[in-house]
């Protein structure tokens, strides 16, 4: 990174702390360790950026005519961002090899996301949306048809030429029916889970702790709008993070883990939202969950455009069960309105 000017020697008083985190196996799956500077205490003192992050649901929605995609990714995105003069002293670190601070954005800033985002959304204005789709440092550009898809790969380019930003060559796939895209599998029949993700999530080892389980819930979590009845489901797992309860491991939560695992693995393709043909709204009720599935075509034929679920809080439990069932249409319908 000094010889890239990624950073610089400092001699400044800050100084954050280094931290050996894991990250992504190799191709041969052998683990791989990535250091990291501790901006926590900095974040402490920075001032939120209140910039949205796009919603990755309303990403994908919009592909629905799309039948060509393209993804990019940019090289090392956040250190394509120079930091201001007045302010590189604050993101200084030390090493065995001497202390040094950071010319270009790095990871673990508290506003790093919402400063890359708002600089795509400024490269991209007018198009972002319309013609192609960005997340952070990913973009996916789609089309309906050959020309339509390469008209606006060529205007996409050009942005990011004349902005001086890079590509990441291997990280790119051009002109595909299917592509992986926020953790997605995405082709023109719908959307599906990225299949490392769902192998991940069945390679996942049986909990031995509270952190453990809640490693499994947000990775299992990510893909519950494929899963029927999540919350359900996975009600023996989430009440074991609760602070009041004891961790004890039995064949209770072991079936819930094992469930959404067969879930995930199984998950359907999802059909992409068309918001100019009616949709259907299938709701359910328990003792203590609620439930809706949101589809689109003739019933009983019909494709599954997402799933949706959640707990019942305790004064709700109390309801009669057509109270319940009254509550699961009208949060169904609050909850998968665009």
């Amino acid at each position: 990174m000094l010889e890239d000017g990624i950073i610089r020697t400092s001699t400044s008083q800050w100084n954050a702390p280094l931290l050996v985190v894991p990250k992504k196996p190799d191709a041969s799956g052998k683990p791989r360790l990535r250091v990291v500077v501790d901006f926590r205490r900095l974040n402490n003192l920075t001032i939120g950026d209140s910039f949205p992050l796009s919603n990755i649901t309303d990403i994908l929605d919009q592909l629905g005519n799309a039948k060509y995609f393209t993804t990019l990714d940019l090289a090392s995105g956040y250190h394509q961002i120079p930091i201001a003069e007045h302010d590189k002293k604050k993101t200084a670190f030390s090493t065995p090899y001497g202390h040094y601070e950071f010319n270009r954005m790095p990871f673990g800033l508290k506003n790093a996301p919402a400063t890359f985002q708002r600089l795509m959304y400024s490269v991209l204005t007018g198009i972002q949306g319309l013609r192609c789709l960005v997340y952070l440092d990913d973009i996916v550009i789609y089309g309906s048809s050959l020309e339509d898809h390469n008209k606006r790969l060529t205007e996409v380019l050009r942005r990011l030429r004349e902005n001086n930003l890079k590509l990441q060559p291997d990280k790119c796939e051009f002109l595909r029916k299917e592509v992986i895209y926020l953790g997605h599998i995405i082709s023109e029949n719908g959307i599906m889970p990225d299949s490392s993700k769902q192998i991940a999530i069945k390679n996942f080892l049986t909990p031995k702790k509270v952190k453990n389980i809640q490693s499994f819930i947000g990775l299992a979590g990510y893909y519950r709008k494929f899963i029927e009845d999540f919350s359900r489901i996975a009600k023996p797992l989430t009440k074991l993070t609760k602070k009041s309860e004891k961790f004890v491991w039995t064949m209770e939560q072991q079936n819930a883990f094992d469930a959404l695992k067969k879930k995930l693995m199984m998950a359907p393709v999802l059909k992409y939202p068309d918001f100019s043909e009616e949709f259907n709204v299938i709701t359910d009720a328990s003792d203590y969950a609620i439930g809706a599935v949101l589809s689109q075509g003739p019933v009983g034929n019909d494709r599954p455009v997402a799933y949706a679920s959640r707990i019942l809080s305790r004064a709700e439990q109390n309801y009669n069960t057509t109270e319940k069932e009254l509550l699961a249409i009208i949060w169904a319908v609050k909850h998968f309105r665009p």
